[in-house]
C-alpha cells in the first residue's frame, strides 16, 4: 500500500461533451465476428522491482472480437502492438510490467482481465482500446461510481465494484496519464478529456465498466484514437504513431 501511495503521489505531481460507445461490446463496430474460445491467464511470478504494471491490451472476448476493419486496421491489433511497445518502454524506465494476454487473438474475459491484474502483484492496471464516435482523439476513463454486474447469465450477476477507495485512485491515475498524453500529443491527436465511465454504453447500464467493477486496483480505460475516424486511424497504423501513442501513455507514469 506505501508503494501505490508513493506512486499515486508522483503521479499527482507530474507538470504535464464526449462521445463513446461501449467500451466492452461496441468500441470497434466489430459485427458477426466469433471470437476465438476464451483463456484464463496464469497468475504472474512476483515482482522483480516492486513497481509492477498491468497492461491490457482490449479484446478479444465474447462480446466483441474487435477484428473487423476499420479504415484498414482493426482494433484487436492496435490494441496488441500498442500493449507491446507500451511494455517494452515501461520495463526501460525500471517497471515490471505483466500482460493480460499472450497473444494477438488471445480471447480473455474483461472479469478475468480484472483478477488477473489484482492477482499479479500490480500497483494499476492500463487498458488499451480504440473508440467509434462521431469526433476523433483520445478519451480516457476511470469508475466514477459503485457499479453492478449486469449479465443475467454469469454466475456472479449482481457482483457490485470497485470500492470508494479504487475509485478515488483510479482519478488520480487519469489526471496522471491525461497530463502526459496532453504533452506527447499536442498538434497530433485531439484530447478528448476524462471522464468516469458512467459516461459509456456499458458504464451507464451498470454504473461501470465490467473490469472496473472487479478491478480491486486502480484502474483507467484509454481510447487511444477514434479508429473510426480516418485521420485518427491512418495515425495509428503506422509504426511512428503506434510509438508515440506508447510514449504518450508512458509519460504519465512515473
Amino acid at each position: 500500500m506505501a508503494k501505490l501511495l508513493i506512486l499515486l503521489l508522483s503521479l499527482c505531481c507530474l507538470q504535464t461533451g464526449a462521445y463513446a460507445s461501449s467500451l466492452e461490446d461496441l468500441v470497434s463496430l466489430t459485427i458477426g465476428m466469433e471470437a476465438p474460445s476464451p483463456d484464463i491467464p496464469s497468475t504472474p511470478a512476483p515482482s522483480r522491482t516492486g513497481r509492477r504494471i498491468c497492461v491490457d491490451p482490449g479484446h478479444p472476448n465474447t462480446f466483441n472480437a474487435a477484428t473487423h476493419q476499420v479504415n484498414g486496421t482493426n482494433e484487436n491489433h492496435i490494441n496488441w502492438v500498442v500493449g507491446l511497445k507500451l511494455e517494452k518502454l515501461l520495463k526501460e524506465r525500471g517497471f515490471d510490467v505483466v500482460m493480460t494476454k499472450g497473444a494477438e487473438l488471445q480471447s480473455v474475459e474483461n472479469k478475468a482481465r480484472a483478477r488477473f491484474c489484482n492477482a499479479s502483484g500490480a500497483e494499476l492496471v492500463l487498458h488499451l482500446h480504440c473508440d467509434s464516435a462521431p469526433t476523433r482523439g483520445f478519451a480516457l476513463y476511470y469508475p466514477d461510481q459503485l457499479g453492478t454486474h449486469d449479465y443475467k447469465d454469469d454466475a456472479e450477476n449482481g457482483f457490485q465494484g470497485p470500492s470508494l477507495q479504487v475509485r478515488k485512485d483510479s482519478k488520480t491515475l487519469a489526471d496522471a496519464v491525461a497530463r502526459g498524453m496532453r504533452q506527447v500529443l499536442s498538434g497530433v491527436l485531439r484530447d478528448r478529456g476524462v471522464f468516469g465511465d458512467s459516461r459509456t454504453a456499458v458504464g451507464g447500464r451498470q454504473g461501470a465498466l465490467t473490469y472496473s467493477i472487479f478491478s480491486e486496483i486502480p484502474t483507467l480505460t484509454i481510447e487511444m484514437v477514434v479508429l473510426s475516424d480516418k485521420a485518427d486511424a491512418a495515425f495509428i497504423k503506422t509504426e511512428q504513431g503506434q510509438q508515440k501513442m506508447a510514449e504518450a501513455i508512458a509519460a504519465g507514469i512515473y
